[in-house]
């Protein structure tokens, strides 16, 4: 092969890929995606809490059984009517050793008389493709000549979509504002890399380089650092979420949702960096060719 006939050095690039400047920038991105990670680990949780909670509550109900006369009498024949309604899957019964666990707090260990009647507690199961409603149950211990009153936790229901309903947009908000810093941050170095070049710039549009390759540059500049700062914060929220997880052990909070990392989770951390990038490159693109035409 002649001299002639070997291909021409790629010219150096005038944005290297990595600086010594980089190092405070690529600090808070990665601290922004570590923030924004465990905060859509967070989201993602809430959602899926709120499920369980909701279906939960909507396939239960509580029957309390009022009868003090013949009351064993009565709940053996509650729990054959309920069992044999339709809509119902399973039945639950809790003795006194119930009531007075739920009794207690209120009035204290040991301040209950043996003697003193209580309620008994049926707990229902329904059917999830065909639930018996709350008027068909009233229904069928009314005709057993069973007085029981009947709860199915509409009120505990409408409490909890309240509660769930208010963590969900404070995770999503949350969420949109941590993207929103890191989209701002990256503007924000872009345009200040772009001041310090500008006697390069200047030099690069008298040799005939147009706007899109200067762009470029800055493109390929702040994608890589945030792939990079990216990778290093989901990193830090996978090694916090899998140590939390393995310290927490198989214990669940009742009404907190707790974040795991399963399949979607690690989903999720795979996401951010990649996000990351593709949204600083852009960010950095955008705000050079804005910036160039300002300044024509």
């Amino acid at each position: 092969m002649n001299q002639t006939d070997q291909p021409a050095p790629t010219p150096p690039s005038m944005l290297p890929l990595r600086s010594r400047e980089d190092g405070p920038l690529f600090f808070v991105i990665a601290i922004i995606i570590f923030l924004a990670c465990i905060s859509a680990l967070i989201t993602r949780a809430a959602f899926v809490s709120a499920a369980q909670w909701r279906n939960d509550l909507n396939s239960a109900m509580t029957v309390q059984i009022k009868d003090t006369r013949d009351q064993a009498i009565k709940v053996d024949r509650a729990a054959k009517v309920l069992q044999a309604t339709k809509g119902v899957s399973s039945i639950t019964r809790y003795g006194r050793e119930r009531a007075l666990d739920l009794l207690e707090p209120w009035l204290g260990k040991g301040n209950i008389p043996d003697d003193l009647p209580l309620p008994v507690l049926l707990g229902v199961r329904l059917d999830p493709k065909a639930p018996a409603s709350k008027e068909v149950i009233m229904l069928a211990l009314s005709a057993a000549d069973i007085n029981a009153e009947v709860d199915d936790h509409r009120r505990w229901s409408s409490e909890m979509n309240k509660a769930t309903t208010f963590i969900q947009l404070f995770s999503i908000a949350a969420l949109g504002l941590l993207l929103a810093a890191s989209v701002a941050v990256t503007g924000f170095a872009t345009r200040a890399s772009l001041a310090a070049r500008r006697n390069v710039v200047n030099t690069l549009h008298l040799a005939g380089a147009f706007d899109s390759y200067i762009a470029r540059e800055f493109e390929r500049r702040f994608g890589t650092l945030g792939l990079r700062a990216g990778l290093t914060g989901a990193a830090l929220a996978g090694l916090i979420v899998g140590g939390a997880q393995l310290l927490s052990g198989a214990s669940s909070g009742v009404l907190l949702p707790v974040f795991r990392l399963d399949l979607t989770g690690f989903g999720l951390l795979v996401l951010a960096p990649v996000l990351t990038g593709f949204l600083g490159a852009l960010t950095a693109r955008l705000t050079v060719l804005s910036n160039l035409r300002e300044q024509e």
